[in-house]
C-alpha cells in the first residue's frame, strides 16, 4: 500500500493555517499513520511554529521541506506564501529524512551527513532521492557531486534549490531548509526512499534553441568568457541587437542551451549580469568549457507547453500500472516570465495527470533532476521538473 495525501492552507496566521492543514489530512487518513513527510512553506510564517505543531501531531514523522518563492499542489493550485503539507503512507516502502549542514562551505560532508543519517534506517538499497539544498549558499554542481558520491551513479537525486519569496523591493533574500522540527540555513535536507518504489520523471522548459550551436572555449564556474574564442556576449549582441548593451535585465528572459560532450539533450542556463565592455556573462549555474551552447528564447503558450511535456512524458515513461502521487519543481524565471498565467503550470499538469493523482510542489531557485534518461542529475534553470511514484 502505497498512499499519499496533500493538505493546502493560504490562512495568514501561522497556527490556523497549520491547523486547516492538519484537519485536512486527518480526513484523508481516515486513522493511517504516515511515514513521511515533506512541507513547502511560504517566507512569512512562523516556520518553528509550523514544524512543532506538525511533529506534535505526528510523533515519529520522518519530515523535510523548505521555504519557497510560490506552492503548487492539486489541493489549492498556485499560491505564494501559503503552506504545502504532503504525507506519504506505506507499508512496504522505507522512507527516511536525513539532513546536513555547511551545505555552501563542505558540500561533501553535508551530503555525506544527510545520506548516512537518511540510509541508517533501510534495510534496503536507497531507490530515490529527494533533495533540497539551500538556495544561496550552495553551490549545486558542487551539491550534486556529493550525493552522487554517497548514493552511487544509479540512484537518482531529485528535487529543488530552497527559495524565497521574490518581488517588490525586496533586495534581500533568505532561504530555509526543514529537519523535523529544526529550521536551518546552509544545510541540505533529503528523503530517501527504498523498497518496492517506482518512478518515472519529465524534465522539459518550453525555450527553443535559435541560430548555431558554439563551443565554450573559455568559462570559470558560472561566468562565461568566450564562445568560439570570442567574447561571449557578442552572442547576444549578435542575436538580440545592440540594446542589450543598455537593458541588460533582459538577458534572463533568453537562456543559454548547453549541451555538455555526450548528451544529446541541453540544461537551461540563466544569465543573471553582464559585462558588455570585456564581454563576460555571469550565469546562475555553472558552464562547463568544451560544452557547445545556442541561444533560446520562448513566449508565455510554448511555456505552458513545457509544463505539459515535462508531465506527458512522466506519465508515458511510468513503469507502474497508476502512480500514487506527482511532486512538481518550478522555476522562480518560469514565475516571473508568466505572471498572471503562473496558475497555468499546476492547472496544465493537472489536466495532463488526472484528478486522481495528488500533486504538490514549489518555485525554486533551481531545479535538479537529470538531463535525459539514465543519466545523472543536473542543477536546472527555468525548467518544470515532474516526478511521478508510486508502488511496484
Amino acid at each position: 500500500m502505497f498512499q499519499v495525501v496533500v493538505a493546502h492552507s493560504d490562512d495568514i496566521d501561522t497556527e490556523d493555517a497549520v491547523e486547516e492543514i492538519l484537519e485536512a489530512c486527518d480526513a484523508q487518513l481516515k486513522g493511517i499513520e504516515p511515514a513521511a513527510g515533506v512541507v513547502f512553506c511560504g517566507t512569512e510564517y512562523e516556520h518553528e511554529t509550523v514544524l512543532k505543531l506538525i511533529s506534535q501531531r505526528f510523533p515519529g514523522l520522518q519530515l523535510i521541506g523548505c521555504t519557497t518563492d510560490g506552492e503548487m499542489s492539486s489541493s489549492g493550485g498556485y499560491t505564494e506564501d501559503a503552506i504545502v503539507l504532503t504525507l506519504y503512507c506505506s507499508d512496504t516502502i522505507q522512507i527516511y529524512a536525513g539532513v546536513g549542514q555547511g551545505a555552501g562551505s563542505d558540500p561533501e560532508r553535508a551530503t555525506r551527513d544527510a545520506v548516512q543519517m537518511a540510509t541508517a534506517g533501510l534495510d534496503g538499497a536507497p531507490k530515490l532521492a529527494l533533495v533540497l539544498p539551500d538556495g544561496l549558499s550552495s553551490n549545486a554542481f558542487d551539491v550534486l557531486d556529493g550525493f552522487t558520491n554517497a548514493l552511487g551513479p544509479d540512484v537518482p537525486v531529485v528535487g529543488g534549490m530552497t527559495a524565497d519569496r521574490v518581488g517588490g523591493s525586496k533586495n534581500t533574500y533568505s532561504t530555509y531548509q526543514f529537519y523535523g522540527d529544526r529550521v536551518l540555513s546552509d544545510a541540505v535536507s533529503t528523503l530517501i526512499f527504498s523498497g518496492p518504489l517506482v518512478y518515472s520523471l519529465g524534465v522539459e522548459s518550453g525555450w527553443s534553441p535559435i541560430g548555431e550551436k558554439m563551443t565554450v572555449t573559455k568559462s570559470d564556474n558560472n561566468v562565461l568568457f568566450e564562445l568560439n574564442g570570442r567574447p561571449a556576449f557578442d552572442l547576444y549582441a549578435h542575436y538580440l541587437g545592440d540594446v542589450m548593451r543598455e537593458n541588460l535585465a533582459g538577458l534572463g528572459s533568453y537562456p543559454l542551451a548547453v549541451y555538455e560532450p555526450g548528451l544529446e539533450r541541453f540544461y537551461l542556463r540563466v544569465a543573471r549580469a553582464a559585462d558588455p565592455d570585456n564581454g563576460e556573462v555571469t550565469f546562475l549555474g555553472e558552464i562547463p568549457e568544451g560544452a557547445q551552447v545556442q541561444i533560446t528564447q520562448a513566449i508565455r503558450d510554448q511555456v505552458i507547453d513545457g509544463v505539459r511535456l515535462s508531465a506527458e512524458k512522466a506519465l508515458q515513461q511510468y513503469p507502474g500500472t497508476s502512480p500514487g502521487a506527482a511532486m512538481t519543481f518550478s522555476c522562480t524565471g518560469r514565475k516571473n516570465a508568466l505572471g498572471t498565467k503562473t496558475r497555468e503550470e499546476i492547472a496544465g499538469a493537472g489536466e495532463v495527470l488526472g484528478s486522481s493523482i495528488p500533486i504538490t510542489g514549489f518555485y525554486t531557485f533551481g531545479e535538479i533532476g537529470p538531463v535525459s534518461d539514465h543519466t545523472r542529475a543536473r542543477y536546472h534553470n527555468t525548467t518544470f521538473v515532474t516526478l511521478l511514484m508510486g508502488e511496484a
